[in-house]
């Protein structure tokens, strides 16, 4: 793996990544691990939501379970649960981050505009992103989206065509969208995550640590599952099913509960998931704009 790909990002962003990386390792994941192993933080709720809603993708990428592995058939998440979850994230007045995607690729639901604006509506303080490959994105439908409520979308450029595309896009989209584009060239990239170690291709030395993603993130499949994870692609860590339960009696499972014990201790040979995971323990979510994030720092 080269690291030339770094001499690309201005040196004010990379100070500044470096900067949050080392307060978030060394100071701000410190105290959460102590808060944590000291059952302070039980009762706390997931700042960031994952709601897939099918599992379709226009893409079979080498460095995704999609290119590895026969794609899951499809499932489309049923209108009414999707509308329950949103309603139950009302109820909490939910001021989190919500993202409408996780494994797969979220503009190929055509239901994503009338799910946006209902998301929106019943949950005015929350913060709504997508990850976007970008085959399927115009800058007609990027404009609407942000119109519907999309406060960001993160866009990926995998090859040379799709970059072109995608900066002739960004070059002409009206400046009060263009901020809200995160536009990332991938076209150089030669390093990618395992996923939890499912990729063996990219797989590094699995780690005995703490973990804080339980704490963090809820995951919900399109059957309604909830995981402990997005990169449990094989469901490995059901924790819930929020066809039979609601946010909170997933979030709060016993099936939960034990997993964050154990990971507290370090100890990720209780899942078979997490014994294989290289993640080395912190997270850094999604980047909130300032009046949105001051609860959150540091995280971009």
């Amino acid at each position: 793996m080269t690291d030339d790909w770094k001499k690309s990002i201005p040196f004010n962003v990379r100070l500044r990544v470096f900067i949050r990386d080392w307060y978030i390792k060394n100071v701000y994941n410190n105290y959460q691990v102590f808060r944590r192993k000291n059952g302070w933080a039980d009762s706390d709720l997931f700042r960031h939501i994952l709601i897939q809603t099918n599992y379709r993708c226009t893409r079979r990428c080498s460095f995704c379970h999609y290119g590895l592995d026969t794609p899951p058939k499809n499932v489309d998440m049923d209108d009414g649960l999707f509308y329950k979850i949103i309603n139950q994230l009302s109820e909490l007045r939910y001021s989190g981050r919500i993202g409408l995607m996780e494994m797969n690729e979220p503009l190929t639901d055509k239901r994503l505009p009338q799910f946006l604006r209902y998301a929106r509506k019943q949950v005015p303080r929350a913060w709504f992103f997508i990850t976007t490959n970008g085959d399927l994105l115009s800058e007609r439908k990027a404009k609407s989206l942000f119109d519907d409520g999309l406060d960001y979308i993160y866009l990926n450029s995998y090859d040379q065509k799709a970059l072109n595309l995608h900066l002739t896009l960004i070059n002409n989209i009206d400046p009060k969208y263009r901020s809200k584009i995160y536009h990332i060239d991938r076209t150089y990239q030669t390093w990618w995550s395992s996923r939890g170690g499912n990729l063996k291709q990219f797989y590094k030395k699995a780690v005995k640590a703490p973990c804080d993603m339980v704490y963090l993130v809820m995951y919900v499949k399109p059957t309604g599952k909830v995981y402990a994870c997005y990169n449990d692609y094989y469901d490995v860590n059901e924790m819930g099913d929020l066809n039979k339960q609601n946010l909170l009696d997933a979030w709060f499972s016993k099936s939960f509960m034990d997993l964050r014990k154990e990971l507290n201790r370090s100890n990720r040979d209780y899942s078979p998931l997490c014994a294989q995971c290289d993640y080395i323990g912190y997270h850094s979510l999604p980047r909130i704009p300032l009046s949105r994030r001051i609860r959150w720092f540091p995280h971009r």
